[in-house]
């Protein structure tokens, strides 16, 4: 349906990785749901704001993390987006460099109601109604 849908959660992406988490959150419904893997569900939360502040406490942690879509796949009103992971961990200085997570972005209005992250690529296109 939409490869506007598509370019919306890339500049979404682009910004974050920019740090302009103003910009990020442009077309977030006030609403929109944050939905991390089971293991990191109390991490979950709602709303643009509480997504800023977990952003910004992922900077407290890390030192240069960024993602790089390796993929988008339009779904009409879900776009899938193979992600990878690229940082360092400030205590740690441990770098990383991973497939972490693959991010699930739904829209309804034009706006992202809900942004779920999956820990492989075939439930990512699952959960948005496509096969691998």
């Amino acid at each position: 349906m939409s490869r506007d849908n598509v370019d919306k959660t890339e500049a979404f992406i682009a910004a974050y990785n920019r740090r302009d988490f103003d910009a990020a959150v442009r077309f977030f419904h006030p609403d929109v749901d944050w939905v991390l893997p089971a293991h990191q569900r109390f991490d979950s939360c709602r709303g643009p704001d509480e997504i800023k502040r977990f952003w910004q406490g992922l900077d407290e942690t890390f030192d240069e993390l960024r993602l790089e879509p390796q993929e988008s796949v339009d779904a009409g009103d879900h776009v899938a987006v193979r992600l990878r992971y690229y940082g360092r961990g400030k205590a740690s200085g441990a770098e990383i460099e991973t497939e972490m997570y693959h991010q699930l972005t739904t829209f309804r209005d034009g706006k992202m109601v809900r942004i779920e992250y999956f820990t492989n690529w075939p439930d990512t296109l699952k959960a948005a109604g496509l096969r691998e």
